[in-house]
Order: structure tokens, then sequence, then C-alpha cells
């Protein structure tokens, strides 16, 4: 079992920023949103881009796609891409509402919008993420008032051409609280349920949508939402599935579907302050896999995500040019993002607005 290497190598789910805790004098921290950080102990958050180049450069990622979330800001990631345009690229999220939301209790969709559409304008992003922007306050409506918040979402990603991420997974451990059993419960949520992503993909076929985790988010072997997602995948042209956190066995499935195969797969792994730990269980399926260990605590170093799931990847047996869209490829063609050279990929079979 080794590294998988790929001609062109691209990781669409980044967190190229790092929370301090307890610290405000270092370079590059942006103290104003330490509050958006609240029930993390997260007093500031500061750009992590040596070690992210560091990392990149030790396993052979050519680009990351930085996401913003949870204390994250829009205006550090802008930093880091242009200061690295060669390696860093971005998704856009609705930062300064939600810190109005912290002081408010109130989320708007409408100054969400407004909020996307500004940094859209800038033509610096590939798409909205970490997850369709909905704030933390709950609502009244279920999910067909929330259909309609992400619907002004998804009207901007067709607007400016750009991909939209829904989130499909759950955190556990030392990550999981009471915050998101209740916003799953009362406010109908997305997280838990990809058939809705479905429902999305049928409103809006000109938009790439990617399934972000598929299903599997450091919640130890559980493969619940990650069959759901499968199943919606496999019926909408336009889904993707983020398979960074899967292990091995985890690709059988949708590379044998003649609906899903190597070109809907999109290499992620939510580097950087999300990374995942690893527990190992000696003789069993999965014998390692992504797992936030309660009893082990809040991780003080730099987890190897990268290491292990490029191990993982690399026990596949798979045509070397079907690897190659998986590692980047597809995120490439979705995501418009420059490759040093043309004909790196293969030709796509299916004819659809994402395959050319």
């Amino acid at each position: 079992m080794g590294l998988a290497r790929g001609i062109f190598v691209v990781d669409t789910h980044v967190h190229g920023q790092r929370h301090a805790f307890k610290l405000r004098e270092r370079e590059n921290v942006d103290s104003k949103y330490a509050d958006l950080g609240s029930g993390m102990g997260v007093t500031t958050t500061y750009a992590n881009t040596d070690r992210l180049l560091y990392h990149m450069d030790r396993y052979g990622i050519d680009v990351s796609v930085l996401q913003p979330a949870f204390a994250m800001t829009n205006e550090i990631n802008k930093q880091m891409i242009k200061a690295h345009p060669d390696r860093l690229v971005s998704m856009v999220w609705d930062v300064e509402t939600r810190r109005k939301e912290k002081e408010t209790g109130k989320w708007s969709v409408d100054e969400a919008v407004e909020e996307l559409r500004r940094e859209l304008d800038t033509g610096l992003y590939v798409g909205i993420g970490e997850g369709m922007p909905g704030g933390h306050t709950i609502r009244p409506g279920g999910w067909d008032a929330r259909l309609e918040e992400i619907c002004k979402i998804m009207d901007l990603c067709r607007e400016y051409k750009v991909m939209a991420t829904y989130h499909c997974g759950f955190p556990a451990g030392y990550a999981g609280s009471l915050e998101y059993a209740t916003v799953q419960g009362h406010y109908d949520h997305d997280w838990d349920n990809p058939f809705r992503a479905g429902q999305l993909a049928a409103m809006y076929p000109d938009v790439p949508i990617l399934l972000l985790h598929s299903g599997i988010e450091g919640s130890g072997y559980r493969t619940d939402i990650y069959e759901k997602c499968l199943a919606v995948a496999r019926s909408h042209h336009n889904l993707y599935l983020e398979c960074g956190m899967w292990w091995a066995e985890l690709y059988e499935k949708p590379l044998k579907d003649p609906n899903i195969g190597c070109e809907k797969l999109v290499y992620g792994t939510d580097w950087g302050a999300a990374s995942t730990p690893q527990s190992w269980m000696p003789g069993c399926v999965p014998e390692t896999f992504t797992n936030q260990d309660i009893n082990s605590g809040l991780p003080a170093h730099q987890i190897d995500i990268w290491g292990w799931s490029l191990r993982e990847v690399g026990r596949l047996n798979i045509p070397q040019d079907d690897l190659n869209l998986i590692l980047g490829g597809n995120a490439c063609r979705l995501m418009n993002i420059k490759t040093p050279h043309t004909r790196l990929f293969k030709h796509y079979i299916k004819k659809d607005p994402h395959h050319g």
C-alpha cells in the first residue's frame, strides 16, 4: 500500500486558517471574528499558509481549495489566494452575516445573498461553501422554508457559474454538540439528508453540486449517510461526491456503478483546523478510519490527513487515468481550476452540461 499519485492533484476541501486559543498577538490574526468560534474555545483566527504549503509539497498536492467555516473569514482566504494564486483557490461563505447573527440572534438570507454577491463580484471564488449558508438560528417552517432560502443561494451559483456545496455528514466526539441535534431536530437542517440535495439538483440541473464528506465526517465507521449519498448521486447528473475521507473499501460501490463512476468522485479531505484523526481496529473492515475520539480531546498538533487518505486511495487498483480524474481532473473541470498543460485528463463520455 502506497501513496496515490496523480498528474495534477487538487484537494477541494481545505481549511487554510487556524484558530489560536487565548492568543491574539501573532501575524495574520483577525480578532474581529473571534466570537464566531464560541463553543470551541477560539479566541482568534490566522492564516496557516506556511504549514499548509509544507504539507502540500510533502504530499504532491498541486492546488488546495480553501473552505471558510466556523470562525474563518473570507478576507483571510482572499489574502492567501492572492499571495499564492498558483497553489490556492477559494470558496466563499456568508461570514459577515453569521457574525451579525451572533450579535442579534437573527440570520437573514437576503443579507447573506447580498454579502455573497459582493464577494463573488471580485471574481476570486470558485464556489459557495462550506455547505449551504443558513445560520444557526432556529426558524419555523421546516424544510419548505429552508428550501426557499437555499434557492436564493442556488440562483447565485447559476448567475455566477460557480459550484454549490451541500454538507452531508455529522461530526462526532469532541466536535459533536447538542447544537447539531437541536438544529437537525427543530430546524430541519440539510446535513443529515442527502436526498434533499436531489431536489435541488432537479431544480437546478445546470449547477454542479458537491456533496461534502458524502456521509463520512469524523464519525467513525458508520455508513448510513454515505449510502444515501450514493443513492442520490446516481440519480442526478449534476451531483458529485467528495471522497477524501473515505477508507478504500468505500470507493468500490461508486466505481462499479455506471451512473456514478470515477467521473463523479472529487477528492477533498477537510485538511486543516478540521482535520480528523484516525482510529485503528486491527483485523477489521475498516481497519483505519477518521474518528473524533472524545476521550482524546481536541488535538493540538496539525493532524496528517493527507498521509492516511492518499494511502487509502493508493489501495485502489484502477486505471491511472481514472485515478487522475478523482484526484484532480474532476475538480479542475467543475471549478475552472487552471492546469499547467492542456489534455492532462481523459475525455468524458457522459453528455450533460458538466461533461464537455
